[in-house]
């Protein structure tokens, strides 16, 4: 208000000054101190009108900045990692007003807290300057949210590097449906199981088997852990398999074995309609899980790496999991006689680069079967 009348003054001693220069001006002789009080009149005109749009472009300014604190989701850091600044938005979406955030570090806003974080993250903005993340962070009043952040290096006049721009994104929502779809998929491969007397641990163990399998092959880490969410939905074409035959003590019959391994492509057709990314790569393990790296498997006889690596890894953890658990129609194997078959189907059977990772972590996998063992 104040400032809205300090415009109107101004305004108002322009306009005088400009009518009264007028008349002067046309009933004055046109001499020399005439000329000079006419140069004084067109010049105090441009001194008002650069004060009136200074004074406008501020007030503009203030009132974008405004609405880009009210609207926009960021914060500033220094070198260290210590807020500087942040948006009324993001102290509406953590909990916490500006007092409270700014001076502190970025990192005990995060849920977990991980001591290593601050300095792999600030390594990686020493190294790439520019930094995409999502991270999971934790309100005032102790729910958690998830958010997309965005780095940008800021630079003083000098040049120098004096902290980083975070734009932020709130995705608490999409990860919410995320985590749902994942206890979905999860639940619908322990059905799958449960129809052919399996319990739920083995879809848990082989989800953990494939992970470490993934991970040491070198697929990266988002990879390897979607693939650990698809594979317990490898044998959810058995709910389409008649239970005389799913549960079957003893051996099965040519045609009841056709009819068993039709479950792959049941499953798969189940799943593929999906665009999603999970349920695309679930589709694909269901599918080729029961393929051989020599092309005897089924159901298409792929052969060695025309089997998509989500298959050949799912197969050396359903197998080992298998073999090591009693079913309807056998006891459990002892480790030796697995161990055994893995080196005699390395090559044939299995993926041979993949039988050499599993006997390479042959500890991680008898830790992961301890933890989630059957409950008799």
């Amino acid at each position: 208000m104040k400032l809205f009348n300090l415009r109107i003054k101004i305004i108002l001693f322009g306009l005088f000054l400009f009518i009264n220069s007028f008349i002067f001006i046309t009933t004055t002789v046109f001499n020399e101190i005439s000329q000079i009080r006419v140069i004084i009149f067109f010049l105090t005109v441009i001194l008002i009108t650069y004060i009136y749009v200074t004074i406008n472009q501020r007030d503009n300014f203030r009132s974008l900045s405004d609405l880009y604190d009210k609207n926009v989701n960021f914060s500033k850091i220094d070198i260290n990692g210590v807020i500087t600044d942040t948006s009324e938005l993001f102290c509406q979406i953590s909990g916490y007003t500006k007092e409270e955030l700014i001076g502190k570090h970025y990192c005990f806003l995060r849920i977990p807290y991980v001591a290593s974080e601050p300095t792999d993250l600030l390594t990686k903005l020493e190294q790439n300057r520019y930094l995409k993340q999502e991270v999971k962070n934790l309100r005032k009043d102790g729910s958690s949210y998830w958010l997309k952040e965005e780095y940008s290096p800021k630079y003083n006049k000098k040049g120098s590097l004096v902290g980083y721009r975070v734009i932020k994104q709130d995705i608490t929502h999409a990860k919410d449906i995320e985590q749902v779809q994942k206890e979905i998929i999860f639940n619908m491969g322990s059905i799958g199981e449960s129809r052919s007397k399996e319990t739920g641990n083995h879809v848990k163990r082989v989800a953990e088997y494939s992970k470490v399998l993934a991970v040491k092959y070198g697929l990266d880490e988002s990879e390897a852990e979607m693939l650990r969410q698809a594979s317990p939905m490898h044998d959810i074409g058995k709910v389409a398999i008649p239970d005389s035959i799913l549960n079957k003590s003893g051996p099965l019959s040519e045609e009841e074995k056709e009819i068993m391994q039709t479950h792959a492509q049941k499953g798969y057709d189940m799943l593929k309609v999906s665009d999603r990314p999970l349920l695309k790569a679930a589709a694909v393990v269901a599918l080729e899980h029961h393929e051989k790296w020599d092309g005897t498997g089924y159901p298409n006889r792929k052969k060695g790496e025309q089997i998509h690596i989500y298959g050949r890894i799912t197969a050396v953890a359903d197998v080992f999991d298998a073999l090591g658990s009693d079913r309807c129609y056998k006891k459990a194997w002892d480790d030796e006689r697995i161990f055994r078959l893995f080196e005699e189907e390395k090559g044939k059977h299995f993926d041979p680069r993949l039988v050499e990772i599993f006997f390479e972590n042959i500890e991680s996998f008898l830790e992961i079967r301890d933890q989630f063992k059957d409950m008799l």
